[in-house]
């Protein structure tokens, strides 16, 4: 897959930027812009302030080009005002997505952002639509969630049924409906 990057003017690959769909290089994106928005200074600017010496590795970071050092997360996260426990947990996820912290004992909000990683794909929770964020509520709250998930290959089922009585969704499948499926289902099997 190819990106096109205009502020470098040429196209590009997934692979220059391969830690860009972490949650830590979103949020040190973020906060660099509000940062920037804030105190007007150019990220070239707050990388030197940051301590860095090629400040555009700061830019290279918060793309995904770079990953973030972990021995700076609590820097960047003071300078840029970033929540540093959240931060530091992204940060671990991104250099280290393969370990459970929580078997360590880690706090909540490192088990919180690996959680949050693993149901987001990577994205931040403000990230995802209204509808992606209604379905991780409901299945949290929902005791038998996985009544309600469907596989990959039930699906185009549940598509044609939607096809065929749009109002399922709001109201169910009455009685007749679900019987003639059931007999639909039987004869088809003899």
């Amino acid at each position: 897959m190819l990106y096109f990057k205009p502020q470098e003017g040429r196209m590009t690959s997934v692979t220059d930027y391969p830690y860009a769909d972490t949650p830590a290089a979103r949020m040190l994106s973020s906060g660099l812009q509000q940062t920037v928005a804030r105190t007007g200074m150019s990220v070239r600017q707050l990388g030197k302030t940051i301590g860095y010496k090629q400040a555009v590795v700061l830019s290279h970071m918060a793309l995904g080009r770079v990953p973030i050092p972990i021995d700076r997360a609590m820097d960047l996260a003071e300078a840029l005002e970033i929540d540093p426990r959240r931060f530091l947990a992204a940060v671990l996820n991104q250099r280290h997505p393969d370990i459970d912290w929580s078997l360590l004992g880690a706090d909540d909000a490192v088990q919180s952002v690996s959680l949050i990683t693993e149901l987001t794909a990577g994205r931040l929770p403000d990230e995802l639509t209204p509808g992606q964020r209604r379905v991780i509520r409901e299945a949290a709250a929902d005791t038998q969630a996985q009544r309600r998930w469907l596989t990959v290959h039930e699906a185009s089922a549940v598509d044609l049924l939607r096809e065929l009585r749009p109002t399922m969704q709001q109201h169910g499948l009455g009685r007749s409906d679900l019987e003639a499926i059931r007999r639909a289902l039987i004869t088809s099997c003899r």
